[in-house]
């Protein structure tokens, strides 16, 4: 089984949200079922930028951030390069739903290519990918922090 996660749920394994207890359950479970943890290659980038916005927001130390680094690189989220197939798919699930930028539809194509779980934690997208009948996305902020959006 693959499950494609969003750089917010991997960032609450770091920074202090609301989310981050229910998050981290998630993760043990994962590696505890031995599943294999994907993201589009923009997941590292948006991973750095939620660092960088945490400790300019001094949610976390500047030295912190190198452990931060570390223990996001220790999930071993294999990150998928963009494809002219996945690039497509992105602008559609972006119209699908109503996004003017393609950033999150690019983890919900990657979930739709590779028949995978996606788990996210923005409460937006999340929504929004309920109102659409999606029953393999997942919001970590859902009661029990593990129910499907």
């Amino acid at each position: 089984m693959n499950v494609v996660i969003d750089a917010n749920l991997a960032l609450a394994l770091i920074l202090p949200l609301p989310y981050s207890r229910p998050a981290a359950r998630q993760f043990e479970r994962w590696k505890r079922a031995r599943i294999a943890l994907h993201a589009p290659a923009l997941w590292g980038y948006e991973v750095v930028s939620g660092l960088r916005k945490a400790v300019s927001d001094r949610a976390i130390s500047p030295e912190s951030v190198q452990d931060g680094l570390g223990s996001m690189w220790g999930l071993n989220v294999v990150q998928v390069p963009q494809t002219p197939g996945l690039a497509a798919a992105s602008l559609r699930w972006a119209e699908r739903l109503g996004r003017r930028v393609a950033y999150d539809a690019a983890y919900v194509a990657l979930a739709e290519y590779l028949n995978a779980e996606f788990w996210t934690a923005d409460g937006s997208l999340g929504r929004n990918l309920q109102q659409q009948g999606i029953a393999w996305a997942n919001w970590i902020g859902a009661e029990n922090g593990s129910a499907a959006v």
